[in-house]
């Protein structure tokens, strides 16, 4: 019996042996996962790669970290001052630990459970950075996990002072300012190698919460907690006796970045580009430029920038605006105005607003493939009476019962009832020819007659319709546009702008068009902006259902204009639409 019993007991030790490796097993495997992936993350992303993409635009760049202005520091140049400040108030055994700290760990531990809520973090400096670079700012357990093992891959990659570095480059100081750098110069006019204890210690105290220490809305709170900084400095010795602590003046440099619309636009079409060359997602193919350091060579013609950006700021208040230049012979877009503010991270009304087109839509969905198809000449007959096509029966402007009218009048005055007649007879030309110019927002419910007068369910943006614009100054031909001309990286030539010709009509159609647009800059509708310098002018207005949006496309030599006035929740402008001050603004930026 006893024999029994052991070799049960033995064996029930043996299973419970053998289960407790196997779980020992499954567990160091979690955790070998668990650390590949945090390597995986800092190589896919190394700090030392995380390079400024500069944006060129004739002899001038600049440089911008995620569409912001950074001025960094390297790590040889952080100044001893700012490196102590940071370490005593962020994380004293900064030199010590391994990238996380298991005294502060616990402590914040301890306190969240006794408050029942995840306010204290207990993070290390290089956890901070993992979280800013990394992860979300979500207070989770699971985050503060990833947190740890991305802190200790960088620690085993990076010295300390490259850690601390990349620390204080990457810390948010209010305002749109990242960095200590370029937080001195914009709030004290000073590099950060010139900064007193007193100015250190009041910046520092702006990243721990920077809505609360704000120096521009919160500046009692921003003092309060330099004192404090001061005192701790003070009791680890790392304040010197003769260090004096004056009262810091703040004024307010904002960093500014020149012609923000086009800059941001720019940008995100490189990414674009960037994303379709290498297969990869937008946010990889912006991570991408910033490792490899990309210069992004521009078209932008600061003159006509400045003019459209004035043209637009000087609408009526509860008018908005957007604006697309091209120069037609290289198929370079020279400026995008999508608002009024001179500020990075505007909605761009140019490129992100889709509306609809008018009448602007008809010299390239109705008589473009009508004159190719019929060879009409302007001078040909078009029936005027009303008419219905599928239940759509459109009237004239104000109304006009027209008779027989020529092509060229029908162009002109913007008629709406011989361009429906027209686009019968081309219907299915008309969808063909109009499908080499990408419309993003272009459905099947589009094709349909009332496009024929620019009635589409989404509508196009201002640089599209521009965009294929380009066709009428290139003989017929049509190759995209855009604003980059150039992508360079730390390796060489990434991405260059090619013009592609893909041959929408003939040199005939074309000729005719131009004509046409001529006549309504000369007596038509755009008459108001009519200039007799330039060796070509030719344009075509469009205006929506209750004169809701006022558009303009128009030409001066090889120069493309588009303009687009309404506001954002559609409204009617009757008093503009029929002084088209559309016109006369775009009259203003080519002039």
């Amino acid at each position: 019996m006893r024999i029994t019993t052991g070799y049960l007991l033995l064996l029930g030790l043996t299973v419970c042996l053998l289960l407790t490796l196997f779980s020992v097993s499954d567990q160091l495997q979690v955790s070998r996962k668990l650390f590949t992936w945090a390597d995986v993350q800092t190589t896919r992303q190394p700090l030392t790669s995380y390079q400024p993409i500069t944006v060129t635009y004739g002899k001038k760049q600049v440089e911008l970290y995620d569409g912001l202005r950074r001025n960094d520091l390297s790590a040889s140049a952080l100044p001893k001052k700012i490196e102590q400040t940071f370490i005593a108030i962020e994380d004293q055994r900064f030199y010590q630990h391994a990238g996380y700290d298991i005294t502060g760990i616990l402590r914040a531990f301890t306190e969240n459970q006794s408050t029942d809520q995840k306010g204290q973090g207990g993070s290390t400096i290089t956890q901070q950075l993992a979280r800013m670079t990394y992860l979300s700012n979500e207070k989770t357990y699971t985050r503060k996990i990833k947190e740890i093992l991305i802190a200790i891959s960088l620690e085993q990659k990076y010295s300390k002072k490259e850690l601390l570095t990349a620390y204080v480059n990457q810390a948010y100081f209010a305002n749109n300012i990242y960095g200590i750098n370029l937080a001195a110069s914009a709030y004290l006019g000073k590099q950060a190698q010139d900064l007193s204890w007193s100015e250190v210690s009041y910046l520092a105290a702006i990243p721990n919460n920077p809505s609360l220490y704000d120096p521009l809305r919160q500046p009692k709170n921003t003092e309060k907690r330099q004192q404090r900084i001061l005192k701790i400095l003070a009791s680890k010795q790392a304040l010197p006796k003769q260090a004096q602590t004056k009262k810091v003046s703040v004024s307010f440099n904002k960093p500014v970045i020149p012609y923000p619309d086009y800059i941001d636009a720019s940008i995100k079409e490189a990414v674009r580009q960037t994303a379709t060359i290498k297969n990869i997602d937008y946010e990889e193919a912006t991570q991408y430029l910033h490792q490899h350091g990309a210069t992004i060579a521009t078209y932008l013609d600061p003159v006509e920038q400045t003019r459209a950006k004035q043209a637009i700021q000087r609408l009526p208040q509860d008018i908005e605006g957007a604006y697309v230049g091209i120069d037609g012979r290289t198929r370079g877009v020279t400026a995008i105005v999508g608002h009024k503010a001179n500020l990075t991270g505007q909605f761009n009304r140019a490129t992100q607003s889709f509306r609809q087109p008018g009448s602007t839509l008809k010299p390239l969905l109705v008589y473009g493939p009508y004159l190719e198809k019929t060879k009409a000449t302007l001078s040909s007959p078009l029936d005027g009476r009303p008419v219905c096509f599928d239940g759509y029966c459109p009237e004239n402007s104000g109304n006009r019962i027209l008779k027989d009218v020529t092509i060229a009048d029908a162009i002109a005055y913007s008629y709406n009832t011989p361009a429906l007649r027209a686009f019968s007879v081309s219907f299915a030309e008309g969808l063909k020819t109009i499908r080499p110019f990408a419309f993003s927002q272009w459905t099947k419910a589009d094709n349909s007659y009332s496009s024929a007068l620019g009635g589409l369910k989404y509508g196009v943006s201002p640089y599209e319709l521009t965009n294929a614009y380009t066709t009428l100054v290139n003989d017929g031909l049509y190759s995209p546009a855009s604003p980059v001309r150039t992508i360079t990286l730390t390796e060489g030539p990434f991405y260059r702008h090619t013009i592609k010709n893909d041959r929408i009509w003939s040199s005939r159609t074309n000729q005719l068009l131009r004509k046409g647009m001529t006549n309504v800059m000369t007596y038509g509708t755009g008459r108001l902006g009519y200039d007799a310098k330039p060796s070509y002018i030719g344009g075509k207005t469009g205006t929506t259902n209750d004169n809701k949006d006022m558009w303009f496309v128009g030409i001066k030599n090889q120069k493309i204009g588009g303009i687009w006035l309404g506001a954002d929740i559609p409204r009617p402008f009757p008093v503009e639409a029929n002084s088209t001050l559309q016109v006369r603004t775009w009259a203003t930026i080519l002039r």
